[in-house]
């Protein structure tokens, strides 16, 4: 019996490995609290149990149950491991452990100006995230990615190294090391009060530009100020004269101020103006509107991000100035569809049999399936994946 407990992709994730290797009767899956059995920008674990014949139940079942393994990826409970009967239990922890213990861990490594940081596969004990480690995947983290540029890449590194050690888990052919306790750091759900988000400008221009990276989550809360969101602050190379928080100059676009050392410039955001404008403006316009969103790989509420605009309308031109900025030739809308499955609609609409094959060259994987579990093969028919160059 394996217990996936969770939410996210990573959750679903684990349940589409563990069907691969347990049949439905030995699968258990313990959904998240705030899980409403409807994809939301992340796709339910409820929905997806009920889809394919798992129960579903909770954890105080878990405890009455025989149970061989248990997985806990962005579980939000505290699971008591001396009452499950097993010692296979582990959880996804994302952070580079022993840092980061505890919650908002896409925030600390974004606000601290972190290098790296890691998903780690670690053993409950009862602890919090102090387990034994048995695996850790670190990723680089880039100078200009917001929290929510480190929790997808937290995603895609934990569905990466849960892939990679499944089979080694459910067999128990796993080692594992203490943590180390040089450099281990922990934050309580205290630690952060989202209500009351606000940019101290009594800081140094480095440290403001930090907090507004890691407080930049779309689809929870952009950093404001007078009323409006701010997506990108650049460090000007004037020293400040006057008190830090000192309004210099505004226009519609941006404010300036004055820090402990160096004015910034705030930039509001515009991501739903540049999406509309995508279809018919000028490459050489779209580097005017970069400083008004969350980075090259910004989606709106629907999961729809520049790369994904621009591969529906066929801007070739646009792509390209887009994966120069570190774009995403894999990016996915909040249903999985890629930017490959958007492009199709282009190339079959215009009669373009060399958008599809220009794409795959670019590094777009024909082979990664949507929330249905449908790759771009399977909405089209076969006369028309043999126009596009694809092979059903």
């Amino acid at each position: 019996m394996i217990v996936i407990a969770g939410k996210s992709d990573i959750a679903v994730h684990g349940l589409m490995l563990a069907m691969q290797y347990f049949s439905l009767d030995q699968i258990i899956v313990v959904p998240n609290k705030s899980d409403q059995g409807v994809d939301t920008w992340q796709p339910s674990l409820i929905k997806k149990a009920h889809e394919k014949g798992v129960a579903v139940k909770t954890l105080a079942d878990v405890y009455e149950s025989k149970v061989d393994v248990f997985l806990s990826l962005e579980f939000d409970q505290i699971i008591k491991p001396e009452k499950i009967n097993t010692d296979s239990v582990y959880n996804i922890h994302f952070s580079k452990l022993p840092r980061y213990k505890g919650m908002y861990t896409s925030v600390w490594p974004v606000l601290f100006g972190d290098d790296v940081s890691a998903v780690t596969l670690h053993k409950i004990d009862q602890g919090i995230d102090t387990g034994d480690i048995l695996y850790q995947k670190v990723f680089a983290l880039e100078e200009h990615d917001r929290s929510q540029d480190c929790y997808r890449k937290y995603l895609k590194n934990a569905i990466e190294l849960l892939s990679d050690n499944f089979e080694k888990i459910i067999h128990n052919k796993i080692t594992s090391y203490q943590q180390d306790s040089a450099y281990s750091t922990y934050y309580s759900k205290a630690s952060i009060d989202y209500k009351s988000i606000a940019i101290d400008f009594n800081k140094t221009a480095w440290q403001v530009k930090r907090y507004v990276y890691a407080f930049s989550f779309r689809p929870y809360q952009l950093v404001s100020i007078n009323g409006k969101k701010v997506t990108e602050v650049k460090i000007l190379t004037t020293k400040s004269l006057l008190v830090p928080g000192s309004l210099l100059s505004e226009n519609e676009e941006s404010l300036v101020y004055s820090t402990v050392d160096y004015d910034i410039e705030l930039f509001f955001d515009k991501l739903d103006v540049l999406l509309r404008l995508i279809p018919a403006i000028a490459v050489s316009e779209l580097s005017y509107f970069m400083p008004n969103i969350l980075g090259v790989n910004d989606r709106n509420e629907k999961g729809w991000s520049p790369i994904i605009v621009a591969a529906y309308h066929g801007r070739k031109d646009i792509i390209e100035f887009l994966l120069e900025k570190g774009a995403d030739i894999n990016d996915r809308n909040y249903h999985g569809t890629t930017v490959l499955m958007y492009a199709k609609d282009y190339a079959l609409k215009e009669k373009d049999s060399h958008f599809i094959p220009w794409l795959l060259q670019l590094g777009a994987d024909p082979g990664l399936k949507d929330w249905s579990e449908k790759s771009i093969d399977d909405y089209i028919t076969k006369d028309q994946a043999d126009f596009l160059g694809l092979l059903c």
